[in-house]
């Protein structure tokens, strides 16, 4: 029987270290590849080869838009943490003010990144202590290029269904992406997706609760392998 490949992708403000403890998890279902941004590191890419295998995207808020058309097309299973079509309301009102935040950040992160980046974590990790990060050598650019393209980037829920099947999972008190965000994706998959939220749960899923999520995730894992064994 192929292996698992695994293809992680994090979010805005992280790097490839969000999936550590996921990556020894997973081990023992196959090879784990996580892609890096760039954000505190070289870029680091994935790429995909044709072993035959299941192929198991798993993505953590913005990191879902990362993922080409190419790469969804050929998953079996894609695993959503903390995840969005679109970041703003829908609500015209709610959504100026979303921006106008947004936009505060970019402006803020330009003088003082590392008091930006902080609070962004705070917010990511609460209700939980957000863990230390040294934000000395970052890409600027890089972070500030990202988040003006937060404001307009969208996906159509339709290229989702592309991937085998749908995992999504979101905290209930995560402050930097609402809940109701989780529910709008599997509102428009439905048989495509199951839906998962867990309580007392903040934005950095893949950091604090790993082991709820993989809980989760390691049964459709087994399900998607034994699809390809048959």
């Amino acid at each position: 029987m192929a292996d698992c490949q695994f293809f992680a992708h994090h979010g805005w403000g992280f790097d490839r270290h969000t999936w550590d403890t996921w990556k020894n998890e997973l081990s023992e279902f196959g090879t784990f590849h996580a892609y890096d941004r760039g954000y505190f590191d070289d870029p680091k890419e994935i790429k995909v080869d044709n072993s035959g295998g299941p192929i198991v995207l798993l993505t953590h808020s913005f990191g879902l838009h990362w993922i080409t058309k190419n790469l969804l097309e050929t998953a079996d299973l894609l695993v959503i943490t903390g995840g969005f079509l679109y970041f703003h309301p829908y609500v015209a009102q709610y959504k100026r003010r979303s921006r106008l935040i947004i936009q505060e950040m970019v402006n803020e992160l330009e003088i003082n990144p590392e008091k930006v980046l902080k609070r962004f974590y705070d917010n990511c990790f609460s209700p939980l202590e957000a863990e230390e990060v040294n934000f000395k050598d970052l890409n600027l650019q890089l972070l500030l290029d990202d988040l003006q393209r937060l404001q307009d980037s969208r996906l159509d829920a339709e290229l989702l269904k592309k991937a085998g099947k749908v995992c999504i999972l979101h905290g209930s008190q995560d402050q930097v992406v609402p809940y109701k965000k989780g529910r709008q994706i599997y509102n428009q998959l439905q048989q495509y997706a199951q839906y998962f939220e867990l309580k007392n749960a903040g934005h950095a899923l893949p950091k604090t609760h790993h082991r709820q999520c993989l809980e989760f995730i390691i049964p459709e894992i087994r399900q998607v392998l034994k699809e390809k064994q048959d």
